[in-house]
């Protein structure tokens, strides 16, 4: 059996890609939900740096250190946190499309009369309303079924090809990009939330109209039951035209992550 010598250089490339790697496997959505076990995660990331390692970039791109001397030893643990920096940068940017989407259902469900009624999300183990769960499961759903997690999968690679291991670092445009992605998280909330906000704004007026009209009728015993059934019924409407709405705010994650690597 013939047996496979590795030197210190290729040991140390196949390190940095892996904390590249599985520092965006951890962070991105779908890839990073925490139901997910983190074996599979590992696992997934091991694969893809051996593919990478293997395959995609020759072991020329990577200066040769030895680990013989302290200032070797400072290198590669100054690398390793630039590349997991850039990893989670990559998932963070990425996770921010889910986490407006999120704050959708969030918005909606308080304004139904759901805000009372919380549940504890799987994928993120955070407590979030019944209608935030949904939006997050359909989204889930969009990002499958439109291969949106090849975007991931593909600026993993397409990382490899615009930086150099150990070659990224903080920059102002990153910086104010990060601040331009954040300020889109509330406007991708409040696309998808108009739409049924408006239906239900509408039916507090038309309660109102109807609670001033007959004062013997009680607002809190009809009013909550008939807001939750405008707030499904609208919901029900536009789920069509809301996974056209989700599918371009995954190109517009795609375009986010792509400004990393010009």
């Amino acid at each position: 059996m013939e047996s496979i010598n590795l030197s210190s250089s290729q040991i140390i490339f196949f390190l940095l890609v892996f904390f590249r790697v599985g520092a965006i496997m951890f962070s991105a959505p779908f890839f990073g939900a925490k139901n997910l076990p983190i074996q599979i995660r590992i696992l997934l990331s091991f694969t893809i740096a051996v593919v990478i390692t293997s395959a995609i970039i020759p072991y020329k791109n990577i200066q040769i250190h030895s680990l013989n001397s302290t200032q070797d030893i400072v290198w590669l643990f100054m690398a390793v946190i630039r590349e997991t920096t850039l990893g989670l940068a990559i998932g963070f940017i990425a996770q921010l499309t889910f986490i407006g989407i999120q704050m959708t259902g969030q918005i909606i469900g308080n304004d139904m009369g759901y805000g009372m009624m919380n549940l504890l999300d799987p994928s993120t183990h955070d407590v979030i309303t019944v209608t935030s769960e949904l939006y997050t499961i359909i989204a889930t759903l969009i990002f499958i079924v439109t291969y949106s997690h090849h975007f991931v999968l593909m600026a993993i690679a397409k990382s490899f090809e615009t930086i150099p291991l150990a070659g990224w670092g903080l920059s102002g445009s990153f910086i104010d990009h990060l601040n331009t992605v954040f300020s889109s998280i509330f406007a991708t909330g409040l696309k998808l939330a108009i739409p049924i906000l408006g239906a239900l704004f509408l039916t507090k007026i038309s309660m109102a109209i109807v609670t001033r009209t007959m004062p013997q009728m009680n607002f809190f015993v009809v009013g909550f039951p008939i807001q939750i059934t405008v707030g499904l019924l609208a919901i029900a409407i536009t789920l069509p035209f809301m996974a056209r709405v989700i599918h371009g705010f995954f190109l517009s994650m795609r375009d986010n992550i792509w400004f990393l690597f010009r």
